[in-house]
């Protein structure tokens, strides 16, 4: 699963070498660009809801693997595709067959791990991946694409990725073998009735208002706005930027694998993530009050900011520990399309900002000090409204 998730990662990372690519092979425009690499985020946040009734019913395992061949057929087309158009299909197929990749690990933790450990045993294998997919997705993806070739990279991608699928198939066991079975035979609207438990179970609302964070921060500042900020304001060169965002990447993997333990050690979910969340309110609020300080002040804030943001391991724990087993691939999917679907919500929303502020003779510093304070707010918000939700400890007893 870990090779799996390496490969799912390689493309949710590699945006920036592709606008390269995407400008200087394809002669896309910037709105093009942002077209192809956005929609892979898009579609995948629009299967969200029904593949958790389909995890439910189905099994991660079959799940995985039936979908990853949407995936391969959309990084072959993506390969092959000489159009914005084609490119666009590809991306949307590739966002389509991986959706249930990250929810589908959970539940096999789920299944396979003791419930105390599984917010640490889906951090750890989550946290490697990306780790590994995030250090393929930028230099040795830039050089394969300039020395390989375009279209073959993402041909031998394809192969790769089904070789991979293969084995989840042959290998990966949705659950321990003796293992109890839920009667998962669900009709149609029995599984969407069972979708609308979920949601209206006003246990989980708190959990929801800060799920609509859990992908946002990240994928705001660290995938959209920190590039151009440092090399506007810091005036460092594309090589030096992309080497503190990949930075930002390791650091963001780095913090998965140190949140999988925290609930168990301190015994608590909910402060774990209010923790997180407070650690990046802080950071964004100094990036915005001091946005022009040294460049090693604006790395450590930077850094610190991406390690305390992936807080969705422990949230989705929470979240487990409201819903029965058979309930948990929609209720955790539910809150997948939450923060990935709010992620275009918050980029339009500051880049519709920055452009106003722009046009009105405003400085480009102020922009972007507009765009930290933006997500330090919404992340006030989120977490205000998750301070009322009711604590699962993983150690109820003590």
């Amino acid at each position: 699963m870990g090779f799996f998730l390496t490969l799912v990662q390689v493309n949710r990372v590699g945006g920036s070498v592709l606008a390269n690519a995407l400008s200087s092979i394809h002669q896309l425009t910037p709105a093009e660009i942002g077209v192809v690499i956005g929609v892979m985020f898009l579609s995948s946040a629009l299967v969200q809801i029904p593949f958790g009734i389909m995890l439910d019913r189905f099994g991660a395992r079959r799940m995985i693997v039936g979908w990853s061949s949407v995936a391969i057929i959309g990084t072959v087309i993506f390969g092959l595709a000489e159009t914005s158009s084609g490119l666009t299909v590809g991306r949307t197929l590739i966002g389509i067959g991986h959706g249930a990749s990250i929810t589908g690990v959970y539940l096999l933790a789920l299944a396979w791990a003791s419930p105390e450990r599984v917010a640490s045993v889906a951090a750890t294998t989550i946290a490697v991946a990306g780790a590994l997919g995030g250090m393929i997705g930028t230099a040795p993806l830039a050089a394969s694409i300039q020395y390989v070739g375009f279209t073959d990279t993402f041909l031998y991608l394809a192969v790769v990725s089904l070789l991979s699928s293969i084995l989840i198939w042959f290998f990966v066991d949705d659950r321990p073998p003796g293992a109890r079975i839920e009667n998962t035979k669900e009709n149609s609207k029995t599984a969407i009735l069972g979708l609308l438990e979920v949601i209206k179970d006003r246990n989980l609302w708190p959990i929801f208002a800060m799920a609509l964070c859990f992908s946002v921060p990240f994928a705001t500042i660290g995938g959209l706005w920190v590039g151009p900020f440092l090399r506007d304001i810091h005036e460092l060169s594309p090589t030096s930027a992309g080497s503190i965002i990949f930075l930002m990447v390791l650091c963001v993997n780095l913090g998965t694998y140190i949140y999988g333990p925290l609930d168990r050690i301190f015994n608590t979910r909910k402060w774990v993530v209010l923790t997180g969340v407070s650690l990046m309110i802080i950071n964004l609020l100094g990036l915005a009050i001091f946005p022009t300080t040294h460049i090693a002040f604006i790395i450590i804030m930077l850094c610190v900011f991406s390690i305390s943001s992936p807080i969705f391991v422990t949230l989705a724990g929470h979240c487990r520990g409201y819903v029965p087993e058979n309930y948990a691939g929609r209720a955790l999917t539910f809150v997948n399309f939450l923060g990935v679907g709010f992620i275009f919500i918050l980029q339009s929303l500051t880049g519709s900002l920055v452009e106003i502020f722009l046009v009105n003779d405003f400085s480009i510093l102020s922009g972007y000090q507009l765009v930290f304070g933006i997500v330090a707010i919404v992340l006030f918000i989120s977490g205000t409204l998750y301070l009322f939700s009711r604590d699962v400890k993983p150690f109820p007893n003590k």
